[in-house]
């Protein structure tokens, strides 16, 4: 709420569920506005603040924002993922330019640390702790940095110069980087620690776990680890034409899609899981089945068949239960129900675990043969001064949760070094508000998700180039559009507010009321501002819109422009309306020469009667206001209260002489680039 005496009848800490849902908390409410203000800079500086790794996760984060976006109860969620994507790919040159005036904040506080592994967690800790002013060397046993999404994930779904654009970043602000440093071979853990005032172990799982059966050993069997990683090193591991993956999970997915763009003719994933049990995530899975691998669920390998000591297939009972009741892992079979595939290869990805060898000989205890004692809460190992994160120490995740992990990481190191102990450091969990109300969700008006065609199924296979388009331009705006901005509606000041009822006629989603004074509950306002607009106490605002502002954003847009024109043309359109942010843009020479000035707005709704007067004020000689015809507008009623307002601010007109006619209405569904120019033109034209 903010200030004394504002009210939105929700607790101001809940957020919207996307933005509780990301483990970093990225404003996606925000990141839509500037997409739709054509502000793709600022949306990227805003992604950067909180998730050193954008590019990356505009490519394979598991966005759990969208499973928890409240336009799931309208239609779809909105396709956050793709339009971070847009955001790092549009802004690549400023992005490069921008790397190139960064301050390289590393070492100025004096201290050292070391990060052990350059993963997603133990770069975004090594960015953030650089950013706070330590010393930091990453050490990296491979050749290249990224952990895992260099060397595990398929190029067709992250190609590395991806990955390379984020670490870029975070090496210009100093962070030292060595590769090819095995800590433990060459450098004791001890003499690590020794050289540095903290140390952040940071591996990720990269040993495959295998099966105790029978044929484990035989010619042609293979593990999921070391088969992506010779593959993502632009190796072709030698494959048979029939391949058998065991696991249900994202690493035998991309282990079976891999193994077909290696040539593999017939590739089948076997599972213990049924198929609505299986961790791979649902659209994974959809791709699979659409370049043609098979998919068979709920059986249990058994034994490798071999001759000669080579696979020639491998048998499997039947798995009835994977979980107990108390949702431990304990699958249950039926040993009569047995089966047997053919295969040439069998390739095991049931699991990754660490390697913790890096640690062996010092001090830090070990919990079981591939962890060591670890609290959660502080990020603390048993070694004072040594803290872990990351899969290492979590366990597998997404890419999105490994940079959530670091970014506590660097906290929990910035304090022991600061304060000289450990802290318990806050996790993700959110508050938040909950579902959109169905009566709500009902009143809102539909829009179709938008989607990219993938590349086609059987062309896809015989390469690995990415299969996934960006957003155009004009896909993303379109999709910006469709945030409904939860938690950022209207707010009343409670000692302005006259209790006139006029918010509770006017709301198009019934959602104004009143209790002594008028109330937007935040957890259904849909911030369309008519209230805003209409309300005569001007006891109304939005979290982000300006009320009865628009004369000073006038002033400064013609200062900008250097100067008015001698009665200049004032167009209001919705910015939704535009395809490319050019046609928001207003080109110095084009005003002096047409004396048209362009004001995009979110919604011309929510111009009141001053704010349609405004550029008279200033010197106008007319005003036309553009508005989203039909249908095409974002917010039922939007139309009749827009045309009622540019009526009576006509009626003011009049009366002071200057002339109803000098203000318009025109209403279009079709693109600002073509229409606005045309609508203008004529408007400026009767004007003379």
């Amino acid at each position: 709420m903010g200030e004394s005496g504002s009210k939105q009848s929700l607790d101001e800490n809940l957020k919207a569920p996307c933005v509780a849902a990301c483990p970093v908390h990225t404003d996606n409410r925000r990141l839509t506005e500037y997409v739709a203000h054509g502000r793709y800079e600022d949306a990227l500086e805003l992604t950067l603040s909180v998730n050193p790794f954008s590019s990356v996760c505009g490519r394979i984060c598991s966005h759990a924002c969208e499973q928890e976006c409240r336009r799931n109860n309208v239609e779809k969620p909105l396709s956050l993922r793709m339009l971070k994507r847009f955001i790092v790919d549009n802004t690549r040159d400023y992005r490069l330019a921008r790397r190139g005036k960064i301050k390289k904040t590393a070492g100025t506080k004096g201290k050292k640390v070391a990060v052990v592994g350059a993963g997603p967690s133990g770069m975004t800790a090594a960015h953030d702790l650089a950013k706070d002013g330590f010393s930091v060397t990453v050490f990296e046993r491979a050749e290249k940095p990224g952990g895992m999404l260099s060397y595990a994930i398929p190029k067709y779904r992250l190609p590395y110069d991806i990955v390379r654009e984020d670490v870029d970043d975070i090496l210009a602000l100093g962070v030292e980087l060595k590769t090819g440093f095995d800590v433990g071979k060459d450098v004791t853990f001890d003499q690590l620690k020794k050289d540095h005032d903290a140390v952040l172990i940071a591996g990720g799982l990269f040993d495959s776990r295998t099966l105790a059966l029978p044929g484990m050993d035989a010619d042609g069997v293979i593990l999921a680890m070391p088969f992506l990683r010779e593959a993502a090193e632009g190796g072709t591991p030698v494959l048979g034409k029939k391949v058998v993956v065991i696991g249900g999970g994202n690493v035998a997915v991309d282990v079976a899609r891999t193994a077909k763009r290696l040539g593999a003719e017939e590739v089948t994933m076997i599972c213990l899981e049924g198929e609505d049990e299986m961790p791979a995530w649902d659209w994974e899975i959809q791709e699979t089945v659409e370049e043609g691998i098979r998919i068979s669920n709920s059986w249990g390998p058994t034994e490798v068949r071999t001759d000669g000591g080579r696979v020639t297939g491998i048998d499997f009972k039947e798995c009835t239960c994977v979980f107990d009741d108390t949702g431990r892992f304990n699958p249950q079979y039926d040993e009569s129900n047995t089966c047997s595939f053919d295969a040439d290869n069998v390739i095991v990805s049931i699991g990754q675990q660490a390697d913790i060898s890096c640690v062996e000989g010092s001090k830090v205890k070990i919990a079981g043969g591939t962890r060591f004692e670890y609290d959660r809460a502080t990020l603390a190992t048993s070694e004072p001064g040594v803290f872990a994160s990351g899969e290492i120490a979590v366990g597998p995740g997404a890419a999105i949760e490994a940079v959530a992990e670091g970014r506590r990481a660097a906290q929990a190191i910035a304090h022991w070094l600061d304060k000289g102990d450990v802290a318990s450091i806050p996790g993700t969990d959110m508050p938040h508000v909950g579902e959109l109300p169905e009566r709500v969700a009902e009143k809102v008006i539909k829009r179709d998700r938008t989607e990219v065609e993938f590349a086609d199924p059987v062309e896809r296979l015989t390469n690995f180039e990415v299969i996934e388009p960006c957003f155009t331009e004009k896909e993303a705006r379109q999709e910006a559009a469709r945030c409904m901005s939860c938690t950022l509606g209207a707010v009343v000041d409670e000692e302005k507010c006259a209790v006139c009822l006029t918010c509770v006629r006017v709301c198009p989603f019934d959602v104004a009321k009143i209790e002594k004074k008028a109330v937007m509950p935040a957890d259904e306002c849909q911030a369309c501002g008519l209230c805003a607009a209409e309300c005569p106490a001007v006891a109304i605002k939005l979290e982000r819109w300006g009320v009865h502002e628009m004369k000073n954003r006038i002033a400064g847009k013609l200062e900008r422009l250097g100067g008015k024109p001698d009665k200049f043309l004032l167009g209001f359109g919705c910015l939704f309306q535009a395809e490319t942010r050019d046609a928001l843009q207003n080109d110095p020479a084009a005003v002096k020469s047409d004396g048209i000035v362009r004001i995009s707005v979110p919604c011309t709704a929510r111009l009141t009667v001053s704010d349609l007067l405004a550029p008279f004020e200033l010197g106008a000689g007319g005003v036309t206001v553009i508005a989203c015809e039909g249908d095409s507008c974002q917010y039922p009623i939007a139309l009749d209260r827009i045309e009622r307002r540019v009526k009576e601010a006509g009626g003011f007109l009049e009366a002071i002489g200057v002339g109803a006619d000098k203000i318009q209405l025109m209403k279009t569904n079709g693109p600002a680039e073509t229409e606005w120019p045309k609508i203008l033109s004529e408007a400026r034209e009767k004007l003379g």
